[in-house]
C-alpha cells in the first residue's frame, strides 16, 4: 500500500524531475505537479519520496530575493472548461495558508485549501470551473509568516477576493515562477526591508500595513500625470492618455477583484478627454453596477465614483 499523500514532495526515480502530489488516482497512481507547473499521473513505484528538498545555494537565495514580486494569487487555465487558482510565495518568508469559498447568494463559507508554502514556491489550491467563474468566484485567503528573523514583524493578512470570467479571459500576465500566462493580481507587494533600529519598529509596521493596503486595492486613485511619472515632460499627449488609461484599468480591476464595493477615479477637468473615455469604458464594463461625479466637496468636479456588482 502506498504511503505517499496530497502535499508530499517526490523525485522521479528514472527522470529528472521533481514535484508535489496533488491527489490519488487510485491506490497506487497519484496526479504530480512538477516545479514547471505541469500536472502527470505516475504509479507509485516510479516516484519516491523527498524530506528535505535541497537548500538554495546562498548566491542563488540573494538573487531570488532581489528579484521577488511578493505574494500573488493567479488564474492559469488547465483547459477551455477549467482553471487552476495558484498560490504564489515569491518571496522569503514561509507561508501558512488557509482558502475558503463563499457564497454570493447566501454569504456561507465553505473551507477548500490550507497548507505550508515555502519561500520561493507555488502550489495550485484549488480548480475554478468556466461556470464558476462566469458566476464569480469568491474567496477568502487567510495568511502568516515565518522566518527565523525577520526584519519587521509580519501582520498577518486576510484577502477577499472575487474573481470572474470577464478578467480572467482578458489577462495575459506573466506568472511568477511559474513561467506561464494568465490572471494575476498581487496580495501585498514584496519589497524587501532594510533592517532597522527596533525603536523605529511601530513606524515600519505602520508603513508596512499602509503599503499593503494600497496595494491591494485602493479606494481612489489618482491620475493626475504627475501623480504617475515624474519625467512626465518628455511623453507627449498620446502617451500620457495610454498610461493614464493603462492605470485606471489596473486600478479598476484590482478593486473588482478584490471585492471593493466602490472606488473614486480623480481625473481633473482639463479638456475633458480623459473623463470622456472613462466613462466609456465604465459603461461597457459589465462589472460596474454604476458611476457619476465623486464630492464636489472633497474633489470638485474632478473625479468619478464607480460602484461595483
Amino acid at each position: 500500500m502506498s504511503t505517499f499523500k496530497p502535499g508530499d514532495y517526490v523525485r522521479f526515480i528514472h527522470a529528472k524531475e521533481e514535484g508535489k502530489i496533488i491527489r490519488a488516482f487510485g491506490p497506487n497512481e497519484w496526479e504530480v505537479e512538477t516545479t514547471d507547473g505541469f500536472r502527470i499521473p505516475v504509479m507509485a513505484s516510479e516516484i519516491v519520496k523527498v524530506t528535505n528538498p535541497e537548500p538554495l545555494a546562498e548566491e542563488e537565495q540573494t538573487d531570488k530575493i532581489k528579484k521577488a514580486t511578493g505574494r500573488q494569487l493567479a488564474v492559469v487555465a488547465f483547459n477551455d472548461q477549467a482553471f487552476d487558482l495558484y498560490f504564489i510565495n515569491d518571496s522569503k518568508s514561509t507561508c501558512h495558508y488557509t482558502l475558503f469559498e463563499t457564497s454570493k447568494s447566501t454569504g456561507t463559507i465553505k473551507g477548500i485549501g490550507h497548507g505550508v508554502l515555502n519561500p520561493f514556491a507555488f502550489e495550485s489550491i484549488t480548480r475554478l470551473s468556466w461556470q464558476q467563474l462566469q458566476e464569480e468566484a469568491h474567496g477568502i485567503l487567510q495568511l502568516c509568516f515565518y522566518e527565523t528573523s525577520p526584519e519587521i514583524l509580519p501582520s498577518p493578512i486576510e484577502l477577499r477576493f472575487k474573481i470572474t470570467g470577464i478578467q480572467v479571459l482578458r489577462s495575459n500576465q506573466s506568472i511568477p515562477l511559474l513561467d506561464k500566462k494568465g490572471y494575476l493580481f498581487p496580495i501585498e507587494s514584496s519589497a524587501v526591508t532594510k533592517k532597522e533600529n527596533p525603536a523605529n519598529a511601530p513606524a515600519l509596521r505602520a508603513d508596512a500595513d499602509s503599503t499593503l493596503n494600497i496595494t491591494a486595492a485602493q479606494s481612489e486613485v489618482d491620475l493626475h500625470i504627475e501623480k504617475l511619472i515624474s519625467e512626465h515632460s518628455t511623453l507627449n499627449a498620446a502617451e500620457m492618455l495610454r498610461l493614464q488609461l493603462d492605470t485606471f484599468e489596473k486600478h479598476l480591476d484590482l478593486a473588482i477583484a478584490h471585492g471593493r464595493p466602490e472606488i473614486t477615479f480623480i481625473h481633473g477637468i482639463g479638456n475633458g478627454i480623459l473623463k470622456s473615455e472613462l466613462h466609456k469604458r465604465l459603461g461597457r464594463n459589465k462589472q460596474v453596477a454604476s458611476f457619476s461625479d465623486a464630492r464636489k466637496e472633497k474633489f470638485g468636479y474632478g473625479a468619478t465614483l464607480v460602484s461595483l456588482k
